[in-house]
């Protein structure tokens, strides 16, 4: 960059407060090349005074410059230029290649100034979006605070509005605690005794087995067992087992007495049925004029005028078989 191009990238930096490492930086370098452009100038005023009495630093080998000039032939003067000419030339070129050193060393350092310059363009570019994000975050930043004291201001209104609806529920309970709704308790341990016993009723109602057993103690798809009030074997599913109450060989007994017990009331209760129903029936005397409408019904009646009935030692056997019958096609 030129001396004016550092002398505006300097105002820029000033203007945008950008870091002043990098405005300090750039001040360095244009006072480095004001000084490049102060001792330039020297120089030139070196070199002119020097280029002033240029002929006069020329070596012509103890001849005045000034009588190579005078000249009375033209041969004469064709090689006083040539010597001139040859002489100027090899000083120029000396000159020139002290210049092109110079310039060689020139280049060589700007190129690593320029190299420095560019790091310090990246390196500025790196802290301009440093510190556009942290503008960035700074305006998010506000952004949410000012949403976080409005929400917070939002809160606290609700807060007061509940607060308020909870002092007029206190004063409304205050006025009518004398008609407030009793709480009726709940009777736990009456709802436990219900249940209690209604599963006690549900397993009493089970079909009572014991000598429970596997029919195929491989496949085990099938129980096998006797039901305890007749000692029938049974077989059912394995899922099935929870319809049963299970009891051991020692307990079965008591159930075979007790249904045994039942039966024989059971046949008591149907005996004394069977006896009011079978006792006589008296049949009124037919009178005469009846004889000819009511001859089949005397027909079939007794001179005591009973009526014939099948005897209870029968009917009892008649019932207790179709007891049994039905007990075993149940099962």
């Amino acid at each position: 960059m030129t001396l004016q191009e550092l002398r505006d990238y300097k105002e820029i930096l000033t203007q945008t407060n950008q870091s002043q490492d990098e405005i300090n930086r750039v001040s360095n370098r244009i006072a480095e090349l004001e000084l490049e452009e102060q001792g330039k100038a020297e120089e030139l005023q070196v070199v002119t005074a020097e280029a002033a009495k240029f002929m006069e630093t020329l070596d012509f080998e103890g001849i005045n410059p000034k009588d190579l000039f005078i000249n009375h032939r033209e041969e004469k003067a064709e090689a006083s230029y040539n010597y001139v000419n040859a002489v100027i030339q090899n000083a120029v070129v000396e000159m020139k290649k002290v210049d092109l050193l110079e310039i060689k060393e020139l280049k060589a350092a700007n190129a690593v100034l320029q190299e420095k310059f560019n790091q310090s363009e990246e390196a500025n570019e790196a802290l301009k979006h440093i510190v556009d994000t942290a503008k960035l975050d700074i305006n998010d930043a506000i952004s949410k605070r000012d949403a976080a004291a409005k929400a917070l201001d939002e809160a606290n209104a609700e807060i007061a509005r509940l607060n308020g609806h909870l002092e007029d529920l206190r004063k409304e309970i205050a006025v009518g605690a004398v008609n407030a709704t009793k709480v009726v308790e709940v009777d736990v341990r009456s709802a436990r005794e219900k249940l209690d016993e209604e599963r006690k009723k549900e397993e009493e109602a089970k079909p009572v087995i014991y000598n429970l057993r596997w029919e195929d103690d491989i496949k085990r798809t099938h129980y096998l067992a006797e039901l305890a009030k007749t000692d029938e074997t049974i077989r059912f599913k394995y899922l099935e087992k929870g319809r049963y109450r299970v009891v051991t060989s020692e307990e079965a007994p008591s159930f075979r007495a007790a249904y045994l017990e039942e039966q024989e009331r059971n046949h008591e209760d149907m005996a004394q049925h069977s006896s009011v129903e079978d006792e006589p029936v008296t049949v009124p005397a037919f009178r005469d004029e009846d004889t000819n409408s009511a001859t089949s019904g005397v027909d079939q009646a007794d001179t005591s005028g009973e009526v014939a009935r099948p005897s209870v030692e029968k009917r009892l056997e008649a019932l207790e078989l179709a007891v049994f019958g039905s007990v075993r096609d149940a099962a």
